[in-house]
């Protein structure tokens, strides 16, 4: 399941930073990886199946907040990139990877990805059960 929702959120990343100056070529790998990384870190806290069910469906301003500064930190340290450049890397990712996984987590053709199952992936990954 991790794996799974690790290759959505890359996939999404991916696509979302396509348009967004200031990305040097050599480091859009880096920018995929780290932003990926920073989101599942960042949604790991949030492992129980209420608060993830809570956070998917459009979330608290607190929770969304805390997941772009863990973002823009870790692109401006591991990248390289500037803040501002960062900033607008987490103010794109993160509602489309929200909206993505929200989307999953309620489709009833993909019943192992509901918020239960993506709550114990990510739970069993940071140590919460």
């Amino acid at each position: 399941m991790f794996e799974q929702m690790l290759g959505l959120v890359k996939d999404q990343v991916a696509k979302s930073i396509g348009g967004i100056n200031g990305i040097p070529a050599e480091k859009q790998s880096a920018v995929v990886e780290t932003t990926a990384s920073s989101l599942m870190s960042g949604l790991g806290k949030f492992a129980t199946p209420a608060a993830l069910g809570s956070l998917l469906g459009g979330g608290s301003a607190s929770a969304t907040s805390g997941l772009s500064s863990s973002v823009v930190s870790a692109l401006t340290s591991k990248v390289g990139l500037s803040p501002t450049v960062a900033q607008t890397i987490a103010g794109t990712v993160i509602p489309a990877v929200m909206s993505l996984l929200g989307k999953h987590v309620n489709d009833p053709a993909k019943p192992a990805f509901n918020p239960q199952s993506v709550a114990g992936a990510l739970g069993g990954l940071f140590g919460k059960k």
